[in-house]
């Protein structure tokens, strides 16, 4: 029986990114490792719940733009017609770039609930910083407590040189 609609457990963005896509086909094995380092770097900013196929698309974009970027710099190096062409090339890619970042940014900025954080202002925020500093500080002073206690349980045991075999004590004490 076949199952009709969305299927149960789809694959993940990063296995979409990395997998499903043939990157093996569009890279070289160095230009693969940049472009997955770049997918999980560009995906850290992102909640798993959240990402649209727009994103994952706008990622991808990103990380291949990016390796096209470096192919480019890599076969214009020391020939400077090579360089002319890629630098309009390169030029054209950040602007991409740059539209696509917009658009990421812009999504993310819909799904934020902006009633989530209503009453909170940096007065709360400076309590914290202070409650914490302050339960910091007495941890702190607490274990030096404790480290001058054992310290002077140490001292206290030390009876000084004066049973030493080299230190002789006369009864007479003379004064000049």
């Amino acid at each position: 029986m076949k199952s009709v609609g969305r299927p149960k457990n789809p694959p993940k963005a990063k296995e979409m990114l990395k997998e499903v896509i043939p990157i093996d086909d569009i890279f070289e094995d160095d230009e693969k490792k940049i472009y997955e380092s770049l997918v999980d770097i560009y995906m850290k900013d992102f909640d798993k719940e959240d990402l649209t196929s727009s994103d994952m698309d706008d990622v991808m974009s990103l990380a291949m733009n990016r390796v096209l970027e470096i192919r480019l710099l890599k076969t214009s190096k020391g020939s400077p017609d090579k360089q002319i062409d890629a630098s309009t090339a390169i030029e054209k890619l950040r602007k991409q770039n740059d539209k696509i970042k917009d658009n990421l940014l812009s999504r993310r900025k819909d799904r934020i609930n902006p009633h989530e954080y209503k009453g909170f202002s940096i007065i709360d925020l400076a309590v914290a910083f202070d409650k914490k500093k302050k339960e910091d500080m007495l941890n702190k002073a607490i274990f030096n407590k404790e480290e001058e206690t054992e310290a002077a349980k140490q001292f206290n045991k030390f009876q000084g040189n004066r049973y030493d075999l080299d230190v002789k004590v006369s009864d007479k004490e003379e004064f000049f």
